[in-house]
């Protein structure tokens, strides 16, 4: 992607967001056994919000999978 001299940088994305793709790559994709050993890894007590950002990297992964 190509970097530009934007008026307002980007912000970095949210810890919860690079929480989930920690998880992910820590895991090699959304696997529900071992999401309890890497919530515990990473300090994750309520895993709803990290699933959900979970879910949506596995659904991105899958579009760019049938798109390209």
């Amino acid at each position: 992607m190509e970097r530009r001299n934007l008026p307002i940088q980007p912000e970095p994305p949210p810890t919860t967001a690079m929480l989930a793709v920690e998880a992910w790559n820590l895991m090699g994709g959304l696997d529900w056994g071992a999401l309890p050993v890497v919530c515990a890894m990473i300090g994750v007590e309520d895993p709803e919000n990290l699933i959900r950002q979970l879910v949506v990297i596995r659904d991105r992964e899958n579009e760019d999978a049938r798109s390209g």
